[in-house]
């Protein structure tokens, strides 16, 4: 009934003002306004009021008229009106037919500009009922008003809101609000909200406006300023009014988001609390709302072609923070380059980050290398992985802060995962592949298998690399074979069983050493890559051989790497040049090579692999030491045998004076 009454007065005032100026001339409206000019001047305070709900319409009506002297007439009239009214608030104004007048299609945009001028005066001296039923009448259309108008009119929602609304919202008014879901005007004023909860006084902010650019704070303040009571009222007031219309999660989560990282205990509460009640099934994977978070986090501040007063800086770091656990659950956030590539190093790099946002920046590096596509990939992971390689420089590996172990561990891990998607990143050059096996040695025990992990999946990325390159990954694996960290041992032996076949000789190498590993996992392994069973075989990629080195090049690469074994000496005599484990699994090979060689070709008329054969005695001979163990004697003396089997004249001839009787064979 009490809206029933209020349309009614409002357009029977609206009727008024009109009939008074219809049908009127220039002159006539002249003659009109100067009478009311008089009796304005003639009347008390005590009935200003009553006198104004009828003079002030008609007046600012009457500046639809294009007459010099009944427009500074007009003026003369509200100039006397300002005057009686600027310091007595209890005199009202009449709200809601200068809202009348406002929106009327016909009204010139002088008459328009006076109204709302007055609009903004007339809210501060109506009761809390009228004004809070009124306010969302003014957003109402507000998308089809001058921008400079929309700034006004949301202003004084927004004071309307924060005086009204601060602790609870009617059902009344929520009708009049749930007249906007839906349209532009809504998307309007949920922006503003946005933008409200975003502004911290300039004594909080630092003088930087975080989240928004000078443009949208002076909209927020306009030429008032904002206490702080104030502020943190209009915050509340908004929350309440958005969380009451049941709105799409998608639109109000950035809201409840900002709300959550404010300055006021009260609003982070509320918009916590929004949060788990009416955004818990927000997708996530929203192309429009992953947009607007990241807007939030990056900003504009970097953009070229965008005026310096309408760059949006980046949000709070409060704010930041959470921004980053959700982009973290994102596929779309893994997918939106730029502003992915943005976020990560403006966590990594920024002027204002800080520790954790570093650690937040790698673990997001780490999600977006998992589920980032290909072609997206391919524009952000050459840029990632330089910062990855950067940040492992900055952050210390013997800081003990947990934030930056974490923030290293995830550097690793992203690492690993680029190596698997892009691996033609890596293979030109090992420079990674020494900084990870490097980081194996230094790096402390809780980082060991991390780095573990992500130096196994390098491996990959070297699978086709030049041979210049590979040439360059022997000597690393061979370096690092011997190592004091079993960690270093195992990388290196896995590197060489899985980036090459059973006919490359210095992985090969490798495997030997490693047989002898105290690592029981390491000897498996190395045993694996010297002598894979029947099913591993089968299961072995096309690409990869499993045929065993000719005897003369692997003899040639031991002896490369162990020339005292060339030095002939009496057996027993000499000292074990490898662990006799090492020997045991070296002679083994030796052998598989040797019969493979006899199965191809008559070898017993080769000089050449008479002489292989005679080194390959002389390695025999060193292996029989005191020093080695009963089964590497054992080893040593069946593969003479084998020898002696194949070439009996040669064996005779070289052991007659040693073994009484080989001459016999």
């Amino acid at each position: 009934m009490a809206e029933s009454s209020n349309t009614s007065s409002s357009s029977a005032a609206a009727g008024s003002w009109s009939a008074a100026l219809s049908g009127k001339s220039d002159e006539e409206k002249e003659e009109l306004l100067d009478r009311m000019l008089t009796r304005l001047a003639l009347c008390d305070d005590s009935k200003l009021q009553d006198l104004l709900a009828k003079i002030l319409p008609i007046s600012i009506a009457a500046l639809s008229s294009a007459s010099t002297s009944l427009r500074n007439k007009v003026i003369e009239i509200l100039s006397h009106v300002n005057k009686r009214v600027k310091h007595q608030l209890e005199i009202s104004l009449p709200l809601s037919e200068l809202w009348k007048l406002y929106v009327e299609s016909s009204a010139a945009p002088m008459v328009r500009n006076f109204c709302i001028v007055y609009v903004e005066m007339a809210i501060d001296r109506v009761p809390k009922e009228e004004k809070q039923l009124m306010a969302p009448m003014f957003l109402t259309s507000i998308s089809k008003v001058p921008s400079q108008h929309q700034d006004i009119l949301l202003r004084i929602t927004a004071k309307v809101i924060g005086e009204c609304h601060a602790s609870q919202v009617s059902d009344e008014v929520l009708e009049k609000y749930r007249i906007l879901v839906g349209s532009k005007d809504c998307e309007i004023f949920l922006e503003f909200c946005l933008h409200t909860i975003l502004y911290q006084p300039s004594s909080q902010s630092g003088g930087r406006p975080a989240g928004l650019s000078t443009v949208q704070c002076e909209r927020v303040t306009g030429k008032h300023p904002v206490t702080n009571d104030m502020l943190r009222n209009r915050k509340s007031g908004m929350l309440n009014v958005i969380g009451a219309l049941e709105l799409p999660s998608e639109l109000v989560y950035p809201i409840y988001i900002a709300a959550c990282a404010d300055s006021h205990e009260s609003v982070i509460k509320k918009g916590e609390e929004l949060l788990k009640k009416n955004a818990s099934g927000v997708n996530l994977d929203d192309l429009n709302l992953i947009s607007r978070l990241f807007l939030l986090f990056n900003g504009t501040a970097g953009s070229d072609n965008i005026a310096p007063e309408s760059k949006v800086n980046p949000g709070n770091i409060a704010l930041r923070l959470r921004l980053m656990s959700i982009f973290c659950r994102s596929i779309t956030a893994a997918n939106s380059f730029p502003s992915t590539l943005q976020c990560i190093f403006g966590c990594i790099f920024g002027t204002y980050t800080t520790s954790r946002l570093k650690q937040f920046g790698m673990e997001f590096t780490v999600w977006v290398f998992k589920h980032a596509r290909m072609d997206q990939l391919k524009l952000m992971g050459p840029v990632i992985l330089t910062g990855i390689l950067k940040t492992l420089d900055n952050v210390s590996s013997l800081d003990s802060d947990a934030i930056a172990r974490e923030t290293r561990s995830f550097c690793f891990q992203a690492v690993g995962l680029l190596a698997q998607r892009m691996p033609q990143l890596f293979r030109d050059k090992i420079d990674v592949a020494v900084r990870l096996f490097d980081a194996l040695k230094l790096e402390g025990q809780y980082l060991r298998m991390i780095v573990q992990e992500a130096t196994n999946s390098l491996a990959v990325a070297y699978k086709d690399a030049p041979s210049k390159v590979l040439k360059d990954v022997e000597l690393l694996l061979l370096q690092n074979s011997q190592v004091e960290q079993s960690e270093v041992r195992f990388c290196a032996v896995r590197w060489a069983t899985s980036l090459f076949d059973l006919k490359h000789c210095p992985s090969r190498f490798i495997c030997m050493l490693g047989a002898a590993d105290p690592k029981l996992d390491i000897r498996e392994m190395a045993l694996e890559g010297l002598f894979p069973a029947e099913e591993q075989r089968k299961t072995m990629s096309q690409s990869i051989s499993t045929e065993y080195p000719k005897l003369a090049e692997m003899l040639a690469y031991i002896l490369e790497q162990q020339p005292a074994i060339l030095d002939s000496g009496g057996i027993g005599d000499t000292k074990l040049l490898f662990p006799s484990k090492t020997y045991v699994a070296m002679i083994k090979f030796l052998l598989k090579c040797f019969e493979a060689d006899v199965t191809q070709t008559n070898l017993a008329k080769d000089s050449e692999y008479l002489l292989s054969v005679e080194k390959l005695c002389l390695l025999l001979e060193h292996a029989m030491t005191y020093e080695g163990s009963v089964e590497l004697h054992a080893s040593a003396s069946r593969a003479l045998i084998t020898l002696a089997s194949h070439f009996p004249q040669m064996l005779a001839s070289r052991y007659a004076e040693k073994f009484y009787g080989l001459n016999n064979f």
